[in-house]
């Protein structure tokens, strides 16, 4: 319940700054920064919670890693490319799709595999891998599974982004994490930011719609074409990945895991990457990129539910 109450933050927020990007514009240099300055405090406070320094947890469940990998590199572009191809008349909202669905998820789907009962640990350590894999791997991907729509002329603009509001709040999360290791203050100081990540991400989220919903007013109602997209996705990953979780002999807990890590993507963190975008051509993009994570509050919620019925625990 307290889950569901966190990620119905988000929505309030996506509705706030939905509105004020209707009703209240702003055109202003001072939103610019102080929108930035939120998408780096939400890297932060998301980085913050994830493991940084357990990648020997990852390591250990080399099965897990498998599974996962496997997942994010093959499944899901597949999946991503297919109905990628629904959009081939609307560019913009089909690099919005497959950036938002290559970038694997990192924030969201933990809380779902731990409310699920699936096993958190086994696929816990491994975040920080697939948060380096999504800076690096998902441009490329995005790039070439668009057909030439997305170049890599494109990419440049985003590498600021990149190092200043992502590698930089990482960097000084890793450090944090590094001196709490020593100190029990920093230790506590950590827990207690990781309890405010939603309201991080809610704030940055209705900013960035209150920065970009002005200039796209008119095709808000486009955005609906991606709700069909992306609930085949959550429909199509529930059984790839546990088809997943059975090749590579896991457990029942640790398929649980891997069904949800795979279906919950990393919009959070690819806010800022698409916010660097040439907003003249690809300034919808956001937009997709808030569209997919109200679905994916949505799917998570009933994933939590389907989950455990659909794998069942042993012994119980």
């Amino acid at each position: 319940m307290r889950s569901s109450l966190s990620t119905a933050w988000i929505l309030l927020a996506i509705a706030i700054g939905l509105g004020l990007g209707i009703f209240l514009p702003w055109e202003s240099t001072l939103l610019e920064v102080v929108t930035w300055v939120a998408l780096g405090a939400m890297v932060f406070a998301v980085v913050l919670g994830l493991p940084l320094l357990s990648l020997g947890k990852a390591i250990a469940k080399p099965r897990v890693l498998v599974a996962l990998f496997a997942v994010n590199l093959l499944v899901v572009p597949a999946v991503a490319f297919i109905l990628s191809r629904v959009l081939w008349q609307h560019p913009a909202l089909q690099v919005g799709l497959l950036l938002v669905l290559l970038a694997p998820g990192v924030a969201l789907s933990l809380t779902t595999v731990k409310q699920a009962g699936g096993d958190v640990e086994s696929v816990l350590g491994a975040k920080p891998i697939l948060l380096v894999g999504q800076l690096v791997v998902v441009p490329l991907f995005a790039v070439g599974l668009s057909g030439g729509v997305l170049g890599f002329d494109d990419l440049p603009d985003t590498f600021g982004a990149i190092l200043g509001v992502i590698v930089l709040p990482a960097s000084i999360a890793v450090i944090v994490q590094l001196v709490g290791v020593r100190q029990a203050s920093w230790a506590g100081a950590r827990q207690s930011l990781t309890r405010y990540t939603v309201v991080f991400i809610a704030v940055a989220v209705a900013l960035s719609l209150w920065v970009r919903v002005p200039a796209h007013i008119d095709d808000l109602f486009e955005l609906l074409r991606l709700v069909p997209l992306f609930f085949s996705f959550l429909v199509l990953l529930a059984p790839l990945g546990l088809l997943a979780g059975i090749l590579a002999s896991l457990t029942p807990s640790e398929k649980r895991a891997i069904m949800i890590v795979g279906a919950g993507r990393g919009g959070v963190i690819m806010l800022p990457i698409v916010m660097a975008l040439d907003p003249e051509m690809w300034g919808v993009v956001p937009l997709v990129v808030v569209m997919h994570l109200v679905i994916e509050i949505l799917g998570m919620m009933v994933y939590r539910t389907i989950v455990p019925e659909i794998v069942p625990l042993e012994n119980r």
